[in-house]
């Protein structure tokens, strides 16, 4: 199995991407000791648009789009009921969907912010931009883009994951990604870019502001697959032949969420998602922004790899509580204190030091692992799969009031 082994030998594929990641990482950097210099500019566009790092934007944006009416900055996350049966689902197969997790005025809002993003890309965005792995996909988009940090502090999503992740004391973002149609699709995989923290602290999250297409686009997971003992925690992509795997891959959960929904599940899930045969979403879109959380008492985990979620400057030590600014806490209310660090100060976000701290992990064994996995994208064909659609959510209920608008969901366990 892919996790079980204490020994094995650094191969040179292993090398080999790691160097690769060295390459694309190391441009990215400059940001932290230089200015952008005009004389370097030239023309480089895929797909439409434009990767040149330098031509990008360097400082923290904040756009000019006001939250939804009613919405008080001086609150935490708009409400939303979550049903015993929803906890059900989660916990017994490891995703559960969240049909109309944002109301019309949250999700226009969001969509507005995604499209001034891509319209006015930060450096950040650059490495992916240019892999033609998505049209645009950026992490940490909450240190970088102010719109983002607010979005998270006073939308439903929170009040989701809290009551999802069965949360008492706190609900804290370890890192969150904001993507653009996936060209290529992401194979069979489990999300161990998470931050620091253990799989047992983290929930994953994916909200999109867009329908699903007909034919191509529908998360696909193993039902119950957080169970599995075969994959190791530093594994990305993964064979479902491998391990007790087989037991999980007769039995899989295809969701077609709409604009509005939400998904959220166990890390340790295997899931995948299909992108258009021909590589091009053309007038179809996929703009999903999605994350992890950290359920109440989380620690800070030295995971002696390679973590692009912590590249901030802070002084958390394997063990400590996660209980820093580059964490933020979202429910059941944000921390004043954090909140000028990150929005007044702008002190929070990736750093050189940071960067360095990466930088030390790239040639760790773990990373070398992690990388690894990469080269092991596979597919299982039509003729293996035996794919089932989730329970089609009842219709949700909306009532509004002059403070605030909630939406009950209800999903069939």
């Amino acid at each position: 199995s892919l996790s079980r082994r204490s020994t094995q030998l650094v191969t040179p594929t292993m090398i080999v991407t790691a160097a690769g990641c060295l390459l694309v990482a190391a441009p990215v950097a400059v940001a932290f000791v230089a200015s952008p210099s005009p004389l370097t500019r030239t023309e480089t566009v895929v797909r439409g648009i434009d990767v040149n790092a330098w031509d990008y934007t360097w400082e923290r944006q904040s756009p000019s789009i006001p939250l939804p009416k009613d919405v008080d900055e001086e609150s935490g996350p708009q409400p939303f009921t979550i049903t015993q049966a929803q906890k059900d689902v989660l916990e017994r197969d490891g995703v559960v969907h969240i049909p109309g997790a944002l109301s019309a005025e949250w999700l226009e809002h969001l969509r507005a912010l995604t499209d001034h993003q891509v319209d006015h890309p930060h450096v950040w965005a650059s490495p992916g931009v240019a892999s033609g792995l998505y049209d645009y996909i950026q992490r940490n988009i909450w240190t970088t883009n102010d719109g983002f940090m607010k979005f998270l502090y006073h939308s439903p999503v929170a009040s989701i994951l809290a009551q999802l992740g069965g949360a008492s004391e706190s609900v804290r973002l370890t890192t969150d990604l904001l993507m653009v149609n996936p060209n290529k699709g992401f194979k069979w995989h489990q999300d161990n870019q998470n931050g620091p923290i253990s799989f047992d602290d983290a929930l994953r999250w994916w909200v999109t502001m867009d329908d699903t297409p007909r034919d191509y686009g529908a998360p696909v997971y193993l039902r119950g697959s957080q169970h599995n003992e075969c994959v190791d925690e530093d594994a990305v992509f993964v064979d479902v032949g491998d391990g007790d795997l087989p037991k999980y891959r007769s039995d899989l959960l295809e969701f077609r969420p709409k604009a509005g929904d939400m998904i959220v599940w166990h890390a340790r899930t295997i899931h995948k998602i299909d992108g258009p045969e021909s590589q091009d979403w053309g007038r179809a879109k996929r703009r999903v922004l999605g994350g992890t959380v950290a359920i109440d008492n989380a620690k800070y985990i030295d995971k002696q790899k390679v973590e692009f979620a912590d590249m901030g400057r802070h002084a958390l030590k394997d063990g400590d509580l996660l209980e820093d600014p580059h964490f933020p806490k979202l429910w059941p209310k944000f921390d004043p204190q954090e909140k000028v660090a990150r929005l007044d100060r702008g002190s929070v976000g990736r750093s050189l030091p940071g960067f360095t701290r990466m930088l030390a992990a790239m040639f760790s064994f773990k990373t070398m692992q992690q990388f690894n996995s990469w080269g092991n994208v596979l597919k299982v064909g039509p003729k293996d799969e035996s794919t089932s659609k989730a329970p089609e959510p009842s219709s949700s209920t909306e009532s509004s009031t002059s403070q605030q608008q909630q939406k009950t969901a209800q999903a069939s366990a």
